[in-house]
């Protein structure tokens, strides 16, 4: 079965989407025969530069044509649709990139063509070649026989020498718009026999950033996912192995009203499902974008640029997730303080001035300020993981206690352990020894209370 990006390949000027300054340049110079002996296609992968440079030859070679338009019905038009046509040589720089595949082309140049009237010689990915190659190309492009034209592909433009550069016609391509995209997926679904809903044509279109070659891979590869399914938005996410919609919506949300339990339960979630987090954030980012095209507020912006500044930490690290939760978490904080809303989960801030085991005024006096300093200038990760805690002193001992649903809290603060008592013995003036540890027995009685306050309605299960 032929690929869709291949079926679905444009076949003459007529048939390219967009692209208008590579059709209008290109029309005009076959109508009024100047077309250049060396031609460069710059642009991004999938916006039909291998397409057009084999249109081109179609144009240069065809019989039967009379304007700018190949017949594509002749043999020359249809040989090289297969790729057989004697004249036409495309070539992979990619994989062919030394100094011997361009001697031979040097050598070959001077060879009439066998069939048509042009010889086109189609290199994709011309910036891979050597330095040597390079420089054995260049005469050869300076002083190419008559009846030889050269296109040249390429997706890095900077990497091409000046002194091949300033010797062809740089046409540059661009990506197609999301708007396009849409279009042609709908009429290829349609021929395709595809029920294809508009959401889901529409995510394709996002997700193929511009590349037409992209968007038609991605529709195959959704159809043979569905098996003559509906393709709704649901379903091309799973296909694709993209966060659910509803999972990033609930996650922005998440942030904005500073719920940091259900944002650290929601990464849990997504993580134990087998998606990618960086991918749940940079599938946020794309959504605030959204929002923001709707209806631009300062939070909205601020929110998009925090969320980029997660990408950038998760591209290279190792823990994802629990870098992933504690920035995510520590964004929620803010969020919540510019609400000037208190996290409700164990009320740490008043078990901290009224400790049960222990009342130290001074003492605690100097945690309050401890942890008003670390939100407001040091590290807000810890300051957001001891709100979660009970904090309780006896003598030189500082007790850090977590319930077992705070046990992401508790491994976090273990790990910085050491820098923990270090901050608390220079906000305190003295030596602190910190004890972490998870109080189960705490958890006991709270549920015991809450089952003592609705009976029947509250059930502990051992």
């Amino acid at each position: 079965m032929e690929a869709l990006y291949r079926k679905y390949r444009p076949k003459n000027f007529d048939q390219i989407i967009d692209q208008k300054q590579a059709k209008l340049v290109l029309q005009n110079a076959i109508t009024k025969d100047r077309v250049s002996h060396a031609y460069i296609f710059s642009g991004p992968r999938g916006t039909g530069k291998t397409s057009v440079a084999r249109i081109l030859a179609k144009a240069l070679n065809c019989p039967n044509r009379s304007t700018y338009e190949p017949c594509c019905e002749c043999e020359s038009c249809l040989s090289i649709d297969r790729g057989t046509h004697p004249d036409v040589i495309e070539l992979d720089a990619a994989s062919n990139r030394g100094i011997d595949e361009m001697r031979r082309i040097r050598d070959a140049v001077g060879f009439r063509p066998m069939m048509g009237r042009y010889k086109v010689y189609i290199v994709d990915e011309f910036h891979m070649l050597t330095r040597e190659a390079f420089n054995a190309f260049l005469k050869t492009l300076e002083e190419p026989p008559v009846g030889v034209t050269f296109v040249l592909a390429t997706t890095n433009l900077e990497r091409v020498p000046p002194t091949i550069v300033s010797r062809c016609q740089v046409i540059e391509f661009k990506n197609f718009t999301e708007t396009d995209i849409f279009q042609n997926l709908m009429v290829v679904a349609k021929k395709e026999g595809l029920n294809l809903e508009e959401d889901a044509a529409k995510l394709i279109a996002k997700r193929s950033a511009g590349g037409m070659r992209d968007a038609l891979s991605y529709l195959e590869q959704i159809a043979n996912f569905a098996l003559g399914e509906v393709i709704s938005l649901s379903l091309a996410e799973k296909a694709l192995g993209l966060v659910p919609s509803e999972i990033v919506d609930q996650f922005i949300d998440y942030i904005i009203t500073g719920k940091i339990s259900q944002i650290e339960r929601l990464l849990d979630t997504v993580f134990e499902n087998g998606y990618d987090l960086a991918q749940l954030v940079a599938l946020s980012v794309e959504r605030i974008e959204e929002r923001i095209s709707q209806n631009a507020t300062i939070e909205l912006l601020q929110l998009a640029k925090d969320l980029l500044e997660i990408s950038k930490e998760l591209r290279f690290a190792e823990n994802k997730k629990t870098i992933c939760k504690i920035l995510a978490m520590n964004l929620a904080a803010k969020s919540s303080e510019s609400r000037q809303e208190v996290v409700q989960k164990s009320k740490p801030v008043e078990e901290i001035v009224q400790p049960r085991e222990k009342k130290v005024d001074s003492n605690l006096s100097q945690i309050e300020e401890l942890l008003q300093w670390l939100k407001d200038e040091k590290d807000m990760s810890i300051y957001v993981a001891l709100t979660q805690s009970r904090i309780t002193q006896k003598g030189h001992i500082l007790d850090i206690s977590f319930l077992p649903s705070q046990r992401f809290q508790y491994e976090y603060l273990r790990e910085k352990l050491l820098e923990l008592e270090y901050l608390f013995k220079t906000k305190m003036q003295k030596d602190v020894v910190v004890n972490l540890f998870i109080d189960e027995e705490r958890e006991k009685r709270i549920l015991q209370k809450l089952q003592e306050n609705f009976p029947g309605r509250v059930r502990i299960e051992e």
